[in-house]
């Protein structure tokens, strides 16, 4: 769960595209690889874990704001703050495998995120940490920049930070906490933040009205859309972890992302 993620457009399947460091097949340079990887994980990039929710029916839903912020008052640090996990990568260009790759991460709520490319001990890694995430090559640090990880923010590191933080953080994301909607999706219920019906460009994250479950996540980057979805979902450490997730930029699929052994953790790896 790298430097370029991509969201697709509502009504299209499609992914970020991540280079893999150590790819079954060449994919790009080294550098403009890893700084993709950074990107899509500034987006999602991890498995996410977030708080179950067995019925947002008595949520009032009537802003994106008032429907945030009850969630976040309902659930304040209820999910596990700490586990790892390994994840497995498809690589996709012009709708076609060009590529496969492992990762192996960790996460600690709030802010907290790694990526290892290759093998658990593989010096090549990025970090996010207090809004920067810091990139290492062969063990040496290589250079940071700012990066506040939104979507680490909206899928469990809200539960462990003051309403009036998370507020700003997601306006300052660029998410119109004052427009909302309630749509269907694959047969769902949801709960759109930041969109009304038919917008299928501003930035807006999509949530199961049923379980609380975010299903996908809808942000503009540059000239593209980028949309990430969270496809399949286990119950896990009083909540659940997406165990499958998708990525496109303007409908076209780049990656795809499979966990697997996850479990939780004490401490961080720094």
């Amino acid at each position: 769960m790298a430097s370029r993620l991509e969201l697709p457009l509502r009504g299209s399947a499609n992914l970020i595209s991540i280079a893999n460091p150590q790819p079954t097949c060449r994919l790009s340079k080294k550098s403009k690889t890893i700084r993709r990887y950074e990107y899509i994980y500034s987006m999602k990039g991890f498995l996410i874990l977030a708080l179950t929710i067995s019925s947002l029916a008595n949520f009032s839903q009537s802003t994106g704001e008032t429907f945030l912020k009850e969630i976040h008052q309902r659930f304040f640090r209820g999910p596990c703050p700490c586990y790892t996990f390994s994840q497995k990568n498809t690589h996709y260009r012009n709708d076609s495998i060009i590529g496969n790759s492992v990762w192996h991460e960790a996460v600690q709520f709030p802010d907290k995120f790694r990526i290892n490319f290759g093998g658990k001990t593989d010096s090549n890694f990025v970090v996010f940490k207090n809004d920067s995430v810091f990139r290492y090559r062969k063990g040496r640090f290589v250079k940071s920049r700012r990066d506040s990880n939104t979507l680490l923010l909206l899928l469990g590191g809200m539960f462990y930070r003051e309403w009036n933080d998370v507020k700003k953080r997601v306006n300052d994301a660029g998410y119109n906490l004052s427009v909302s909607s309630e749509q269907t999706w694959q047969g769902k219920e949801v709960f759109v933040i930041g969109a009304k019906v038919g917008d299928e460009t501003s930035n807006q994250f999509w949530i199961d009205k049923k379980t609380g479950r975010g299903l996908s996540n809808i942000k503009k980057n540059g000239p593209d859309i980028m949309d990430m979805r969270f496809e399949e979902h286990r119950d896990w450490c009083k909540g659940y972890v997406e165990t499958r997730v998708s990525f496109r930029r303007n409908g076209k699929l780049e990656q795809v992302e499979q966990y697997y052994d996850i479990a939780p953790c004490n401490t961080f790896p720094e």
